[in-house]
């Protein structure tokens, strides 16, 4: 009966998911790579948005609907944005909430750790980045992008 059950799961209709392919570049600002930069593909059209994260060399991996899945085949606007991690205290498992610990006045974003990206501006909108990438039915779409500051 199980072998039933799995063979009606994988054996009809295949994946949920429009085929992704594998998608990776550098990003360097000015000649250097950047860390923890968030790059953005937004779709010209129909096909999914991905995004994926630079690691200390700069390079990235897209994901679309699963971690480093890839992209899926289409043009894409790119933008690429760095803001800073927000890390929050928490409170440890078991300690009861106290209200009075709560301020009444709201915080502004810089004293919640939230800040500006800090890369130029205007490649954190994919109108303005002029950055763009052209996804393939292939396992080699290699999409460099050279930030300047100037």
């Amino acid at each position: 009966m199980s072998l039933l059950v799995v063979f009606s799961v994988t054996g009809c209709g295949g994946s949920k998911y429009p085929p992704t392919f594998k998608t990776t570049g550098t990003v360097t600002l000015d000649g250097k790579p950047i860390e923890g930069a968030t790059v953005s593909f937004y779709p010209i059209g129909t096909n999914k948005p991905a995004n994926g994260e630079t690691d200390s060399s700069g390079q990235y991996q897209m994901s679309s609907f699963n971690q480093n899945d890839g992209a899926t085949v289409g043009s894409f606007r790119v933008a690429v944005q760095k803001q800073p991690k927000v890390e929050y205290e928490s409170t440890p498992e078991g300690t009861p909430y106290d209200p009075s610990m709560e301020s009444s006045e709201p915080q502004a974003a810089s004293d919640m750790g939230q800040s500006e990206n800090s890369l130029p501006k205007m490649y954190a909108d994919p109108e303005t980045s002029g950055l763009t990438a052209t996804v393939a039915e292939s396992d080699s779409n290699v999409f460099n992008f050279e930030l300047s500051s100037k």
